[in-house]
């Protein structure tokens, strides 16, 4: 055992670290696991890290893991699953002050029955506030987590713990740190806990299904448009065939939401446009496990009228497709043969390139095996901004402990 794991021990317990072989993760070999419960003993580990020059990789529910660069610098394996302090609701304000280690299943039962809903529903069972917010992860229903936070509670590199942001939106002045944390992947510090902006629960939901000709991309858009539309998507069957009726290749899944009297004109309106019918509970689900599937994933962002041009690349190179018309978001799944298959992830990247190209977009390798993102850049090239994120880079984590080597550029 090195000095350093032994000071950690010291510092926060046996019971907070775990020294084991070591193991491959995400390209990196880790020595140990730490499992801080709660802010202080979160603050604790990384000023010994940081003391130690001792890089960690920061997991929340592991869902998003395959959302980066490889390969990771890392010694160690820092869980946030403990930071778990009580859910705080503010009913009148409809804010909530949540832990970032608490799954986000557990933070929809518990707002149950207040009136209000977590506005945050990417896929993944395991998924936790922190690493969701971390990478920025997006659902069928909502699309920015950067527009849900208010506030966080973050701890640095240094062990510095900090605050940015505040409990409802008059309070924040100055410069809106929050927005720089959400989407860093963990580079720059550690989520901690977070004040969230909720939704009310609408009056009447309702999905409803309707098979969707190829072509029919007017359609999609006119659905998503429609004034109750939460959700929309254009999926092919590949992806969801239990939802596709009459072996229609694709289907336009709608997720109506809102006062009853709206939802029942929108649906009636969908129904007469394009023959929709009300789809079975647990639909939504499905999508978001759609939007979700593997083994290697990529999603386009563009403006909605490139979103047709780029689909049809994708399918041409052996892609299922997922479309959220109205956001200008696209995900493609393409099947592998192991995560040794260097020929079908490089024809699945050139047609995901290809895509990004037709559309004016930008190309995000979402998840892939570590075999197929080792020398890459999963973030689609170097980005404009690069030496602007390096300097911000080097003034919150000088010595690179936090996921070094995960982000854009290898930061």
């Amino acid at each position: 055992m090195s000095a350093a794991l032994r000071k950690l021990i010291d510092a926060l317990g046996a019971d907070a670290v775990f020294i084991h072989e070591p193991r491959a993760v995400e390209g990196a070999k880790l020595e140990a696991t730490l499992r801080p419960a709660g802010g202080e003993a979160l603050a604790a580990a990384l000023r010994l890290l940081s003391e130690e020059a001792l890089p960690a990789l920061v997991r929340g529910g592991g869902t998003r893991l395959g959302t980066a660069n490889v390969p990771c610098r890392a010694r160690v394996l820092l869980e946030t699953q403990g930071l778990q302090e009580p859910l705080e609701i503010d009913v009148e304000e409809g804010v909530a002050r949540a832990p970032a280690g608490a799954k986000l299943s557990a933070l929809r039962g518990a707002l149950a029955g207040s009136g209000w809903e977590l506005p945050l529903d990417p896929p993944g069972s395991g998924t936790t506030l922190g690493g969701a917010l971390a990478a920025s992860a997006v659902g069928p229903r909502f699309a920015s987590p950067r527009d849900v936070v208010l506030g966080l509670g973050v701890a640095l590199a240094s062990g510095e713990r900090i605050r940015c942001g505040g409990r409802v939106v008059k309070n924040v002045t100055g410069y809106d740190l929050a927005k720089l944390f959400v989407g860093s992947y963990g580079t720059l510090g550690v989520i901690e806990w977070a004040w969230l902006r909720l939704r009310p629960v609408p009056e009447e939901t309702r999905v409803c299904v309707a098979p969707l000709e190829p072509g029919a991309d007017e359609s999609a858009l006119a659905a998503a448009r429609r004034p109750s539309a939460r959700a929309a998507a254009v999926v092919d069957a590949a992806l969801w065939p239990e939802a596709l009726p009459d072996g229609a290749s694709r289907a336009l899944v709608v997720e109506l939401a809102g006062d009853a009297a709206a939802v029942e004109d929108d649906e009636r309106a969908l129904a007469s446009a394009l023959g929709v019918a009300r789809a079975e509970a647990g639909a939504i689900d499905a999508l978001r496990d759609a939007q979700g599937a593997g083994p290697l994933r990529v999603r386009i962002a563009a403006l909605p009228g490139g979103l047709a041009d780029a689909a049809a690349v994708l399918r041409a190179g052996g892609g299922a497709v997922l479309t959220h018309p109205a956001r200008g978001l696209l995900w493609a799944r393409f099947a592998l043969d192991g995560p040794e298959d260097e020929r079908g992830t490089e024809g699945a990247l050139r047609a995901a390139g290809e895509a990004a190209r037709v559309a004016g977009g930008a190309c995000l390798l979402e998840a892939a095996p570590v075999a197929a993102r080792e020398g890459r850049e999963v973030f689609g090239g170097t980005s404009a901004t690069l030496a602007l994120e390096r300097a911000v880079k080097r003034q919150y984590d000088p010595l690179g402990i936090l996921n070094p080597g995960r982000f854009a550029g290898g930061l």
